[in-house]
């Protein structure tokens, strides 16, 4: 991966639908190489046809039909070369959940832990006819248990859905480490090297420590504004912002799986305290802790038609009034009726979004529009599409944008109806 290319960051959920869901199964086809990518989720790459080559955190890996690529949090993709186009299935699990389990097996964490470990380790894995036809069998159970998540098909679950998937995963993850092994010859007990190499799989693995910008630098062998520098150049945050995406990342996954306290779920993650984490993840999430859990715990209940016309109807509602400085999930569920856990309920099974994503999404995409048809300052784009400063703006644009206001204003060209084009104003005002 080029030095200071800018990496886009993949949101954390495993499923676009259903926050709440363990696991997600679905196709994908590349035709040329992408841009790199900065995983929250986890994922298994299972490539059924064509060739290339990716980089996993700078390392190249030859891409071939029958080839697992495993890739853990904070890890980047690189898909650097397509010379037939790639068809794979793409497993997204949440590792953190899994994480928790092997940690909960009696007599088994150490492995557990390992297994991890070993993924991170050795991200590729060459199959042979015989591991082929294995893994096969278990990719065709996983989809039957799943659904393909690119149909968006409501898929009912089975009982037991959640204990079957799991197990599932963990069969995927050890049928994966033995792959590796036999290929080299060598004994099961042979333990990897760990890869740390990268600064976002350190991050993520030491998130419960107390983590500084100069302590990380050290472990680098980077001064204390290289790291800084590499961080916002990848990301777009700076190295606090990072740590406590990483965190808030870990404590969702907490808060919808377990019922720890909020004390309990800071001093896993490496917050100060419940206040601490309260203050963090409002910031990042739009709603406290406690609210995140009622609302995701909740995912799995049945809607009927009237509820498909409130739905939509509050769609609609905050399509209209997006440019209304302090809207908000508790004032629109006024407005309907309904609680505000019962209003994201709503909205993530028909709109799958929840409140704050759909209604910034809608400002963020009106603002693309007036920063390509417009020269308003980018304070008086945020003003207009209903932010009250322009950091929540910018930090809401890159989100979505994975640019700044100003870049999109510099690069992107708006079509209008007639084939004209407004947009890509080098000299543009900011």
């Amino acid at each position: 991966m080029g030095v200071g290319r800018q990496t886009t960051m993949q949101d954390g959920w495993v499923s676009a639908s259903d926050p709440g869901r363990l696991c997600s199964f679905d196709y994908e086809a590349i035709q040329r190489p992408t841009k790199a990518l900065l995983h929250q989720a986890a994922r298994f790459l299972y490539i059924r046809r064509g060739r290339g080559v990716i980089e996993i955190d700078g390392t190249p890996y030859e891409l071939v039909p029958n080839t697992i690529v495993a890739i853990t949090p904070w890890e980047i993709s690189d898909v650097t070369e397509v010379s037939e186009t790639l068809q794979f299935i793409k497993i997204i699990y949440d590792y953190q959940y899994l994480n928790t389990i092997l940690k909960g097996l009696a007599g088994y964490s150490n492995e557990g832990t390992e297994l991890l470990r070993f993924l991170s380790a050795e991200p590729v894995a060459y199959l042979d006819s015989v591991q082929t036809a294995y893994v096969d069998e278990l990719m065709e159970q996983l989809k039957r248990e799943l659904g393909v998540e690119s149909t968006r098909v409501a898929h009912e679950e089975e009982p037991f859905s959640q204990l079957y998937v799991c197990t599932k995963l963990i069969e995927l993850m050890i049928s994966y480490r033995r792959f590796v092994m036999a290929s080299r010859g060598e004994a099961e007990r042979t333990r990897p090297q760990s890869r740390e190499n990268s600064i976002f799989s350190y991050l993520y693995a030491h998130s419960s420590e107390k983590l500084s910008l100069s302590q990380v630098a050290e472990v680098f062998s980077l001064s204390d504004s290289a790291l800084s520098k590499q961080i916002a150049e990848q990301t777009g945050l700076s190295f606090p912002r990072l740590v406590s995406s990483i965190r808030t990342e870990k404590a969702s996954d907490y808060l919808i799986y377990t019922d720890l306290t909020l004390d309990e779920i800071a001093s896993l993650v490496g917050f100060t305290d419940a206040p601490h984490l309260s203050r963090h993840f409002s910031q990042r999430a739009g709603i406290p802790p406690n609210q995140y859990r009622k609302i995701y715990g909740k995912l799995n209940s049945k809607l009927n038609r009237s509820d498909k016309n409130v739905a939509f109807a509050i769609t609609d509602y905050v399509y209209k009034h997006y440019a209304e400085e302090g809207l908000n999930a508790s004032a629109v569920a006024a407005e309907f009726g309904v609680s505000a856990t019962e209003l994201n309920r709503l909205l993530l099974y028909y709109a799958e979004k929840n409140f704050e994503t759909l209604l910034n999404d809608c400002r963020i995409n009106k603002a693309c529009e007036l920063l390509a048809s417009t020269d308003f300052l980018v304070i008086d784009v945020a003003v207009e599409v209903g932010y009250g400063n322009v950091k929540t703006f910018n930090m809401n644009f890159f989100k979505f944008k994975q640019m700044t206001p100003t870049e999109f204003r510099r690069r992107i060209t708006l079509q209008k109806p007639d084939g004209s084009e407004t947009g890509g104003k080098s000299g543009a005002r900011r």
